[in-house]
């Protein structure tokens, strides 16, 4: 039972942790599009001519739009309307401020354009192919992006309250304008971001099989410090069985009985040479006496 808990705790584990890496790893600002409402000033004395160029600000919260210590790429897309001046358009400017909260100038960003004009042979194919035309299926040349930047990098210190977006040609007519912002990540964010179910799943079973492992290491541990003291138990003969105690068999040393000799009592010492024949006469004497 404990190893089939473990094993659920696992799977519970696998299931949160890629949750809290996606949380962790990608940014509050990843992707936004927002309306542009281009404006332009009118002359005093003649109403009908443009005195100032268009321009269209965005006004945000800190750290809404954008996320600290991340790179962050700004694509501007305008809609020209179909009208004699805008043929004769040109080169023109492009240009993005972004202020703080103090009307503070961060950042400034400018880029030059120009709006194509369609060659005869594509507006042949518009023709020889109407109904794709009419559906959309080819590039509209009224429509511009133009990418101002693919670097700007916001400070966590000074965060952007406003951004202003100018074009510097007054005669330019635009009906539409959009701001993308874009966030730039590297391989691991964008694999997070792009692909998240297939993302999720490989941190699923990356995670699970890592835990898996580190327990059948564990219980490999346990069992093998546990057949130790078994082998650690066993003698030469054999392993000793049911905890027995090897019972110690000592020897008896026979002793020879003592012979006792006339003259000498049990416990009297007698000498090793006694009833050899004496040596000397003082010795034989004294035994004799003895006797």
């Amino acid at each position: 039972m404990q190893i089939l808990g473990e094993i659920g705790f696992a799977v519970i584990l696998a299931a949160i942790l890629p949750f809290f890496v996606r949380y962790f790893l990608l940014p509050s600002s990843i992707y936004h599009e927002y309306p542009l409402n281009v404006i332009f000033n009118t002359c005093d004395h003649d109403l009908h001519s443009v005195c100032s160029f268009p321009a269209a600000s965005l006004e945000y919260e800190k750290n809404h739009l954008f996320s600290a210590n991340i790179y962050y790429a700004l694509i501007i897309r305008l809609k020209f309307a179909d009208i004699e001046t805008t043929k004769h358009l040109g080169l023109f400017q492009n240009s993005i401020e972004i202020r703080d909260e103090h009307e503070k100038l961060l950042k400034k960003f400018t880029k030059s354009a120009v709006l194509k004009e369609p060659t005869w042979l594509t507006r042949a194919t518009w023709i020889t192919f109407f109904p794709l035309y009419f559906l959309g299926a080819f590039h509209d040349y009224s429509t511009l992006e133009v990418a101002l930047t693919q670097e700007y990098l916001e400070i966590l210190e000074k965060p952007s309250t406003k951004l202003i977006y100018t074009l510097h040609d007054k005669f330019a007519n635009i009906e539409e304008a959009q701001l993308r912002i874009i966030a730039k990540f590297g391989l691991i964010r964008n694999f997070l971001y792009y692909w998240p179910i297939s993302s999720t799943l490989f941190m699923f079973f990356t995670i699970l099989i890592s835990i898996l492992c580190a327990i059948g290491v564990k219980y490999a541990y346990l069992h093998y410090f546990a057949q130790k003291p078994q082998e650690n138990g066993e003698i030469l003969d054999g392993p000793v069985k049911n905890h027995e105690k090897p019972v110690k068999i000592e020897k008896s040393v026979k002793k020879e009985p003592k012979i006792e000799v006339e003259g000498f009592s049990a416990d009297e010492f007698q000498p090793e040479t006694f009833g050899e024949s004496p040596k000397n006469e003082i010795l034989h004497d004294t035994l004799r006496k003895r006797k």
